[in-house]
């Protein structure tokens, strides 16, 4: 399945600027697009609180992911996987490995979307995304980040404990209308072990981590991103 490049960058936005059964998936995907109930300024505040703690404890991490990305109608429209490596402030590299190679690496200033197949990049200014990409949390150190988003928890219970943390923009005409972040409770310290989040368009793509690794540090080599020769740069900046 070919994966659409406009797609790729959306979700790379929503990842830097930035799951575990297709039954998960649902499960995290309803709570994201339905989850529209009032909650009081005080529950808000204490679940950012809560979800701020967590955060400000994950300084880096690399994972292989999973991806589905559904329709509204709730039909698998795309799929991919890779290697995921994030770090604290505003890094990541994002490499979709099947079914077709893409790149995505944010340098802390500036995001870069490599498409081999078409010999061609697109370059955009971090600063430019960050007020409409959430997931931006989980990579900068900036806390006024927060006052843009209002925040919700639940607690899932059975065999594999969730907790599980919506975030939603306050500003309407977000591009990225609510992200969710599930923390496997069973591991020690709580470790991340999906995400979803829900776009203008009623899309929602599901992302699943497997062989999380919090402990080393990703060598920073990996977030320079050096144009290859003979390819295309359009500077979006």
């Amino acid at each position: 399945m070919k994966i659409h490049f406009k797609k790729l960058m959306t979700l790379a936005m929503a990842m830097s600027l930035s799951a575990n059964t297709f039954a998960q998936s649902n499960e995290l995907s309803t709570i994201a697009a339905t989850d529209d109930q009032q909650v009081s300024q005080a529950q808000v505040s204490a679940s950012k609180s809560i979800l701020m703690s967590k955060l400000s404890k994950l300084d880096f991490f690399t994972a292989n992911f999973s991806q589905q990305v559904l329709s509204e109608a709730g039909e698998v429209i795309e799929e991919s996987s890779g290697e995921l490596a994030i770090s604290k402030p505003n890094l990541a590299n994002w490499q979709v490995l099947a079914p077709d190679e893409l790149s995505i690496v944010s340098d802390g200033s500036n995001v870069w979307f490599y498409n081999p197949w078409i010999e061609q990049v697109s370059v955009y200014a971090l600063s430019a995304a960050i007020a409409r990409t959430p997931i931006l949390l989980l990579t900068s150190k900036d806390e006024t980040l927060w006052q843009q988003y209002t925040v919700s928890q639940k607690v899932k219970r059975n065999k594999d404990d969730k907790e599980i943390f919506v975030i939603q923009a306050i500003d309407t005409n977000s591009q990225i209308k609510s992200l969710t972040l599930a923390f496997n409770t069973t591991a020690q310290g709580g470790q991340l072990s999906e995400f979803s989040f829900l776009d203008a368009t009623g899309q929602l793509s599901h992302i699943t981590l497997t062989a999380f690794n919090d402990q080393q540090a990703p060598s920073k080599e990996i977030f320079n991103f050096v144009v290859p020769p003979d390819t295309q740069v359009d500077d979006q900046r």
